[in-house]
């Protein structure tokens, strides 16, 4: 009996395995029909075995000599890639290459020409099977593709115009003195608790700027206010719980998450529950608005989507399902709030390493504001010179370092797609995955310069990296206009037909709230023990040694959830410019 079983088990090894070198070898041929380098690996990087097993293997790989590895586990790790940067296109000894395993080819690229031709040629589908995390509430316009991405894009462009902007630009200069006030009120350095306010602060602007919603924003940042009745969370609760549970709501089998007893899945479930219900208000809320006609000339955003979802006569379909009504509201909440809080957050640290360049920014700001109110700011007379400035540079080189998505996905179906690179033909197979790497092309050294670094710093070296004084000086001849990256070397909001629509939206967001805090304030890294009677030697030592904790934890403190985050922490104070005790130092 026993031998009877080895045999079988036997066999069925060795079917596999004849099965899996045949898929190699046909995986081989056609990458190497496409022309462009390959590497062989021995597993696909998002295999289901691979997913649930790497955590046993990757400590025993990573012990391996370099040699044998730096080719191809950068490769298998999706985590890893903003960390990892060029350095996988560096060991491979080119900027495109495709990765071959039995189970699927991916295409790397961080190549501005060829990420240029992928995301503008729309032969080049998104790999909605994958991106479908993103419809947990229902359809969105990140997790589809084709027709009906096209639907939902033309339902909600017409909401991003200069009006709209007009009303982000007034509301983050507002949310930014919210969050001031809020941080003038704490004694202690502001730390963990600092990324959550930025995000409720970002949360509030897209709310208020495209869904109509008016609360006060100084209680929403201070984790003051309470849920209405009917609910049991506020709505920031819901929608950050959700956010920071994202894995859980969508790995967990409904069965498991609807009746399990575990801490975890009952918090996930209960977001999850509490923020649909305030969607299906607040679109029902909205429906009733449509009914008496009381709209106004400009559109919010939810307008736009709710009226998609209705039909005059009640007798047609709606242009939108119910479903998609309440997804679409989701994703640019989403969207809306997570890449800005982000994107504040790591400028914030930045500039707290970088005394020098916080001089700089606060120069040009004062050059472009002079001695106006805050109140007298206005959109038309001034986003576009602060774009153009230091301001500008800032948010741009912040988004270089900390791209909003290490990765863009796309892939070929069932048809070959050719392209052309350095006037050569590469013909890119059906069924490729494509891994278009941001990290890497906003760190490849044909565009952006290898930074000098500190050793102790950690790859990928995030505080050396940082220079927005190259936005400043153009690379295309000797005048001094802002920088226009090579097309393709720079990609914080994609490119080409399908890319964001809210790239704008968050380019006024982020330069108006820089503007204001730094307009009156300045952020220093908190120092262990700081004494003002202590000798300037003193404190330069310990500003040294709060700026590399804080340079370690900006490279290799981060981690890959819904988007990068910090793990650890870097406090800060934020003081009244003139009274900054480590400026000079």
């Amino acid at each position: 009996m026993v031998s009877i079983v080895g045999v079988a088990v036997l066999t069925t090894a060795l079917v596999f395995v004849y099965f899996q070198a045949q898929k190699l070898k046909q995986n081989v041929a056609a990458a190497r029909s496409s022309g462009f380098r390959y590497v062989i690996l021995p597993i696909h990087m998002m295999s289901i075995p691979w997913a649930l097993t790497k955590r046993l293997f990757l400590p025993v790989l990573d012990n391996l000599p370099k040699g044998w590895t730096e080719q191809w586990i950068p490769l298998l790790v999706l985590e890893r890639m903003w960390s990892s940067g060029h350095s996988p296109f560096k060991a491979n000894g080119a900027d495109t290459f495709i990765a071959v395993s039995p189970s699927q080819n991916i295409l790397y690229t961080c190549d501005p020409e060829t990420s240029t031709q992928i995301l503008r040629n729309t032969s080049f589908a998104k790999p909605a099977h994958l991106l479908g995390i993103l419809n947990i509430l229902g359809p969105t316009i990140t997790g589809t593709d084709g027709p009906e991405t096209r639907l939902y894009r033309k339902i909600t462009a017409p909401f991003f115009n200069n009006e709209t902007m007009r009303h982000v630009f007034k509301t983050s200069r507002a949310a930014a003195e919210s969050v001031l006030k809020l941080l003038q009120r704490r004694a202690a350095p502001v730390d963990t608790e600092l990324r959550p306010i930025l995000a409720r602060m970002a949360l509030h602007i897209i709310n208020a700027s495209a869904f109509e919603k008016q609360e006060g924003c100084l209680s929403e940042l201070g984790f003051e206010e309470q849920p209405p009745e009917g609910h049991e969370l506020s709505y920031p609760e819901a929608m950050l719980t959700v956010m920071n549970s994202f894995a859980t709501i969508f790995l967990t089998p409904s069965l498991i998450l609807n009746y399990s007893p575990l801490e975890v899945h009952k918090k996930a479930r209960l977001a999850y529950s509490e923020l649909y219900q305030y969607l299906e208000e607040l679109r029902d809320e909205k429906r009733k608005t449509l009914l008496s006609d009381n709209v106004s000339a400009q559109k919010s955003l939810l307008d736009l989507i709710v009226q998609a979802g209705e039909t005059p006569d009640g007798t047609t379909e709606p242009t939108l399902p119910s479903k998609a009504v309440i997804g679409n509201m989701f994703i640019f909440m989403f969207a809306g709030h997570e890449a800005s809080g982000n994107g504040i957050h790591f400028a914030l640290l930045l500039l707290a390493c970088r005394p020098n360049i916080q001089k700089e920014l606060q120069t040009d700001i004062d050059r472009i504001l002079g001695s106006l109110s805050p109140e007298e700011w206005t959109y038309e007379d001034h986003f576009a010179s602060l774009l153009e400035s230091m301001v500008g540079a800032v948010v741009n080189e912040s988004l270089r370092i900390y791209t909003v998505l290490p990765c863009i996905l796309k892939h070929t179906v069932n048809e070959s797609v050719t392209i052309s690179v350095s006037g050569r033909a590469h013909t890119v197979p059906p069924r490729t995955m494509i891994l278009v790497n941001t990290s890497a092309t906003h760190r490849n050294p044909r565009f952006w310069g290898e930074p000098k670094h500190n050793p102790d710093e950690g790859r990928p070296y995030a505080v050396s990296s940082f220079n927005p004084s190259q936005w400043l000086n153009s690379k295309r001849n000797d005048s001094k206009s802002f920088l226009s990256p090579e097309p393709g070397s720079f990609l914080p909001f994609s490119d080409g037909s399908r890319g964001c629509l809210g790239t704008r939206f968050a380019l006024v967001e982020l330069c108006v709230i820089l503007a204001r805090i730094f307009k009156e304030f300045s952020v220093e890294l908190a120092v262990d023990n700081d004494d003002p009677t202590d000798s300037i030697d003193v404190r330069r030592s310990k500003w040294e040694s709060a700026r590399q904790h804080a340079e370690y934890e900006l490279s290799a403190g981060l981690a890959m959830e819904m988007s990068l985050r910090m793990t650890g922490t870097v406090p800060l104070n934020i003081v009244r410019r003139g009274e900054e005790r480590f400026a000079n130092l």
